[in-house]
């Protein structure tokens, strides 16, 4: 068995980490080990791992970090031990099949060419797909039916073949697996794996652009199953997610978009956004009920202005992506 690193990060999940924890040391998989990433959380999460999981090593953060960097300490705490082959990222807020990483393993060892495996992530009811992986579409939008978010709202019934081991373009952020000397190689170039400007939402995609462009693919391990409580940190429809999912967004597809999907970009985005509120889809509603129209449109403002601010950094990330040949992965 190789041996492979789970890095759970958590900012206040300690309500969820029982049923995580428990189901992730009752893997038929054996060699693995935990690393609890702890975003400055303030309701005794850390300590409560440190008693009732000693197995896995906790690393304290003195304030919440984001998504990104923290799975990022986490990684290369992770490095430190030469004998991990495979590194997994884990929400705080899911329960795991038994099988689930022996299942993400072996679809990862099939191909030398496959860089990162997705989970099958389903809603509370065990019936409803919440993830499957995400494809890949110029306008970038995620959690509809129909969206990148593969499988998103849909019964294995009404989507087949998500029960094969089948391409897709990245896994999505919720229990993804990356082999190492992927990630190794990233970090070696952009000084990072999960892109920090982020904070929170859309690193994932990013971050599979990054290795496909570096000619690696991505497979679903549909049987490598579990249950995603889902946005339970950001919370579902907050005015927090709203802005980090716009804002980011716009900066993968400054890094990541070829020329002319970029440049239809904003026309794909506005429509998009017109269309969610014509819809009043779940989300929205709510967003709208606690914040009014005015303040939606407040939100993407904000995420806009922002996006804007950190547009010659991402442009510098674009071109060490696209352009840069210097560094190859031996």
């Amino acid at each position: 068995m190789k041996k492979a690193a789970i890095i759970i990060v958590n900012w206040n999940g300690k309500k969820f980490l029982k049923d995580c924890l428990n189901a992730v040391y009752k893997q038929t998989y054996e060699n693995f080990e935990v690393y609890f990433v702890d975003n400055g959380s303030i309701d005794g999460s850390a300590d409560y791992v440190k008693k009732n999981f000693p197995k896995a090593k906790v690393i304290k953060l003195s304030k919440n970090t984001g998504f990104a960097k923290g799975n990022n300490e986490g990684i290369k705490e992770a490095f430190k031990d030469k004998k991990v082959e495979y590194i997994v990222c884990l929400n705080n807020d899911t329960i795991v099949d038994k099988n689930w990483l022996k299942e993400l393993v072996k679809t990862a060892e099939k191909d030398e060419k496959i860089g990162m495996v997705s989970s099958k992530a389903y809603f509370k009811d065990g019936k409803t797909i919440q993830n499957a992986g995400l494809i890949y579409s110029p306008s970038l939008h995620i959690n509809k039916k129909g969206g990148i978010s593969l499988g998103y709202g849909m019964t294995d019934k009404e989507m087949p073949e998500l029960s094969n081991e089948i391409e897709i373009f990245c896994p999505g952020g919720v229990a993804p697996l990356y082999k190492r000397k992927v990630l190794e190689f990233l970090y070696k170039r952009d000084k990072e794996i999960f892109d920090e400007d982020f904070f929170a939402y859309a690193e994932d995609l990013d971050l599979g652009f990054r290795i496909r462009k570096i000619g690696y693919i991505s497979f679903l391990s549909p049987k490598a199953k579990l249950i995603h409580l889902h946005s339970k940190t950001g919370g579902v429809a907050s005015p927090f997610k709203a802005y980090y999912s716009e804002r980011n967004t716009i900066l993968t597809a400054i890094k990541n978009l070829p020329l002319f999907d970029l440049f239809l970009f904003p026309f794909r985005n506005f429509f998009v956004k017109v269309s969610y509120l014509k819809k009043e889809n779940s989300s929205v509603k709510k967003l709208r009920e606690d914040k009014s129209l005015s303040g939606i449109f407040w939100i993407l403002i904000k995420a806009h202005f922002s996006a804007l601010f950190l547009t010659p950094k991402m442009l510098i990330k674009r071109w060490r992506i696209q352009y840069n040949r210097n560094f190859r992965i031996e």
